[in-house]
């Protein structure tokens, strides 16, 4: 699953860049030297703060269990889940409680349990987020739609009746084999889906228990507001993106995120929606696009590796000299 998901980003690469002239080439080129890395610096300098946040957030989840961990240990844990999940997706969340395990001797259930209500905040966020863009860009979302889904879909239907037979005896034929294995579709549908929306619910639940809920919420926003923020600077690294504002960079934002869910890393599929909400939603010219796509990626890619390793090097460093102190 990781290769297959690992390839459909190279393949998205390799469709973006096919079909480049050189003309196309040389532009992305000069896109990327003349950026003002400047802003780039300053938005990795954001993403860094919204991730101490992040281990600040997880800190007061682990307060409900009366588990007191170093804030040091859980920033390290959380560069290190980041950049595990860029090998192999989810290795993150299992990275992280094995380090407060090592360090801390929290039992790994109890901190796993922990990172589930993390995934579920964070899910409502971005929910939340998504709504948000859909009403006050709905404008600039339906146009990326009707011109990248359903203007080709029609155009490519429009006068194939075969293909519209073969998909309408597809469709039926599907209908009957679900009607007659509803039974064992039913069980396994459930099953899945039920765990999916217990865990969701029992992450929510534990929320509860905080014992700071307002700061809870407060470092729920800022994180966000970070990510945002960090999105919203980058623009300025081109004079083309620059003049967009913040609704260009919440739909950036979002429309980024879902990049990085399909694929690991969000490799391919991240620069592939980015570039494509920019050029058809906004009118950016191809090459500053896909140039900027490129650096906002590049750019948290080699701080999370970075960053992550030097947690990995410090992690005995720091808690032996932590040790040391307290005896």
């Amino acid at each position: 699953k990781v290769l297959f998901f690992l390839g459909l980003g190279i393949l998205l690469i390799w469709l973006v860049i096919k079909d480049l002239s050189e003309k196309d080439k040389k532009d992305i080129l000069n896109a990327f030297v003349k950026a003002n890395y400047f802003w780039v610096i300053v938005s990795i300098v954001l993403s860094l703060l919204s991730h101490l946040s992040r281990a600040i957030r997880w800190k007061l989840l682990l307060e409900t269990m009366e588990y007191r961990p170093r804030l040091s240990n859980t920033f390290f844990a959380v560069m290190v889940g980041y950049m595990a999940n860029y090998a192999l997706p989810r290795l993150g969340e299992v990275s992280r409680c094995g380090i407060l395990r090592t360090y801390e001797k929290i039992p790994f259930e109890r901190s796993f349990g922990t990172v589930i209500a993390e995934r579920a905040i964070d899910l409502l966020c971005m929910l939340l987020l998504l709504t948000l863009t859909i009403i006050i860009q709905f404008d600039k979302i339906y146009l990326l739609v009707d011109s990248k889904i359903r203007a080709p879909l029609s155009l490519k239907f429009q006068g194939n009746h075969t293909l519209l037979y073969v998909l309408g005896t597809g469709v039926f034929m599907g209908l009957i084999l679900l009607y007659l294995f509803r039974k064992k579709v039913a069980v396994i549908f459930t099953g899945k889906i039920g765990k999916v929306v217990l865990g969701f619910l029992e992450g929510l639940k534990s929320v509860k228990d905080i014992k700071r809920p307002w700061l809870f919420i407060t470092h729920s926003v800022f994180i966000w507001f970070m990510y945002f923020l960090a999105m919203y600077v980058c623009f300025f690294s081109f004079k083309e993106t620059g003049e967009l504002g913040l609704n260009a960079a919440l739909s950036v934002l979002v429309m980024g995120t879902f990049g990085i869910i399909f694929t690991p890393g969000g490799i391919g599929a991240y620069q592939a929606i980015v570039t494509e909400t920019l050029t058809s939603a906004y009118g950016v010219v191809f090459s500053v696009a896909y140039a900027f796509s490129w650096i906002v990626w590049t750019s948290q890619f080699i701080t999370i590796i970075l960053t992550g390793l030097i947690s990995l090097v410090l992690l005995p460093l720091v808690n032996k000299i932590q040790k040391k102190a307290s005896l």
